[in-house]
């Protein structure tokens, strides 16, 4: 099992890193999470050491990749999915930990356009998407909740309460709609000499 961990807001991560790794978990994680989690002294490596491609262009360009974004979208069972994931290399990417900060309104519409978080609301839809075998978590809140529904399945996140996964996948496309809302609000601002 990989759980992929990128937050802006690293409120409990180290705990949820912890936890993770105690259920069995290999902690994937963009830059300055991982630096922050191997700090604390749990074992992560970053988002290109599994893709097997570095962050490029800057950071511009992490996850996209076929090993995170088939990770997170591959059905678990599904012949073709199963037979893509295996000829690929793909791994099984079952947990997802991410969230962005709206932008800032004040800010210069050129400026904050730099900011614009692409890959992380993009891995968010995935894993929110495929929630039937993949947990969306974008609440530090509930990383508690997250931790004791898989230690009670045994890591197996197929056998936590459909239900909550669904809650989760619900509050991560809320949390995308909001993240998109914000960039909206930032260009639609007058440009400066405009």
């Amino acid at each position: 099992m990989y759980a992929v961990l990128s937050v802006t807001d690293k409120t409990g991560i180290v705990e949820l890193g912890a936890g993770l790794r105690d259920l069995g978990a290999l902690v994937v994680a963009t830059r300055g999470t991982a630096e922050l989690l191997v700090a604390a002294g749990v074992p992560a490596i970053v988002v290109g050491d599994l893709s097997g491609v570095p962050e490029l262009m800057g950071g511009r360009v992490r996850a996209f990749h076929p090993s995170i974004f088939g990770g997170l979208l591959y059905r678990r069972g599904h012949p073709a999915d199963e037979a893509d994931a295996e000829a690929y290399g793909i791994p099984r990417i079952d947990v997802l930990v991410c969230n962005f900060t709206d932008l800032a309104a004040g800010g210069a519409p050129g400026a904050a356009t730099d900011s614009v978080d692409v890959g992380g609301p993009a891995m968010v839809r995935a894993a929110a998407k495929n929630h039937a075998h993949v947990l969306p978590v974008v609440d530090p809140a509930d990383y508690a909740e997250v931790l004791a529904a898989l230690a009670a399945a045994d890591g197996r996140v197929a056998a936590t309460d459909p239900a909550w996964r669904r809650a989760l996948a619900a509050k991560a496309f809320d949390r995308t709609a909001a993240y998109d809302r914000s960039i909206h609000r930032v260009l639609a601002q007058p440009a400066d000499g405009a």
